[in-house]
């Protein structure tokens, strides 16, 4: 491995610790280094505090003066909630500027490269596939303005969701669920259909020794159908998403106890998912985690909408026609049609499997 892949590898490792607090921003991080030791480093908190490079460049202080800047990602060049990293970078007397990738975000896609070697800094993007796959949601998000959408689910080996008699808690191990806890803490919501509100009665919260971000949790249910004691309506703030025309009373009524109701066009009788996710993109949310039901991942997978699938297989023999699977839906006709995981990773969770991939939509 190259010193540039050496110090990359280590920024990469610092963007890492913003995994569950920066977003909507990308994760981020940097590492200065002056004649082969490290000056300065650090990484991409939360929106609205500092970037990777200025709390380096701070932590450098004279020493960033003809020095290497290794970042994950093209340093921002326009305003936003701080100002732009490339002026303090040229600022600062930066040499060289090793990158990982180009960020995507259209106000961004080069221009602070130029910028800086209009100053007269050497810059290097080293196009990482793995700066990229760090920010899969960011990047999602900023170029097609609607969130990142992450399948999970839990199964039994013969790829049932629970029993013929519905009982499903549980078919994951500890291990299993805590990582699930984790995911939901790493995106911006968590989304259910109406039939997993009604037959498990979710908290959809994150569930964890510690502080935690909670998401917003979401519901589709494009008739109104949510009890009013669903145990999710306590806690972080609840999206229900129904198709219009939609029942003014139970609306209220669901307003008053925390929700937020937000109604959609009507796409044959069920909530319009391409509109719901334009409208979730609107508001700023960058990614959801799909936790089901079989119905809404069917429609999701159905409709293409899906970026990324994980799945828990757990060792066990569930059986019986009734016993549901994962994903309902249309389907594919054919084997060609199936929606596909190019690439996944396999890593074992106490004695389940967990399989993860993104979908080559």
């Amino acid at each position: 491995m190259s010193t540039d892949a050496l110090w990359l590898a280590r920024a990469r490792a610092l963007a890492q610790r913003g995994r569950f607090t920066c977003s909507p921003n990308p994760m981020v991080g940097a590492v200065i280094v002056q004649r082969g030791r490290i000056a300065g480093e650090g990484f991409h908190a939360r929106p609205g505090e500092p970037h990777a490079e200025i709390i380096a460049l701070r932590a450098a202080g004279p020493a960033a003066r003809g020095a290497t800047l290794y970042v994950t990602l093209e340093p921002c060049c326009t305003y936003g909630r701080t100002p732009p990293c490339t002026d303090a970078i040229i600022r600062a007397g930066i040499a060289r500027v090793v990158a990982g990738t180009v960020d995507p975000n259209p106000r961004h896609a080069g221009r602070g490269f130029d910028l800086l070697r209009h100053a007269g800094i050497e810059v290097q993007c080293l196009d990482d596939p793995d700066c990229a796959a760090l920010n899969e949601r960011f990047n999602h998000f900023i170029t097609t303005g609607r969130p990142f959408v992450h399948a999970k689910w839990a199964m039994s080996l013969d790829g049932k969701i629970a029993t013929r008699t519905g009982a499903s808690r549980w078919i994951s191990s500890p291990e299993s669920r805590a990582y699930v806890h984790r995911l939901r803490a790493e995106h911006d919501a968590v989304m259910v259909g109406i039939a997993t509100v009604l037959a498990d009665r979710p908290q959809l919260n994150v569930r964890l020794d510690g502080t935690w971000r909670q998401p917003v949790k979401i519901v589709v249910d494009s008739r109104l159908r949510t009890p009013l004691d669903a145990p999710l309506l306590d806690g972080a703030p609840v999206i229900i998403a129904c198709a219009q025309p939609a029942d003014t009373h139970q609306a209220e009524a669901l307003r008053a106890a925390g929700a937020r109701i937000l109604h959609l066009p009507d796409a044959h009788g069920r909530v319009d998912l391409t509109a719901l996710l334009a409208a979730l993109g609107r508001e700023g949310i960058s990614s959801i985690l799909v936790e089901g039901g079989a119905t809404l991942l069917g429609a999701l997978a159905d409709q293409r909408l899906i970026q990324r699938v994980t799945a828990v297989i757990a060792p066990q023999i569930i059986g019986g026609h009734a016993a549901p699977p994962p994903v309902a839906g249309t389907g594919a006709a054919q084997l060609s049609a199936a929606l596909r995981l190019p690439a996944v990773t396999l890593t074992s969770s106490g004695p389940d499997i967990i399989i993860s991939g993104r979908t080559a939509t």
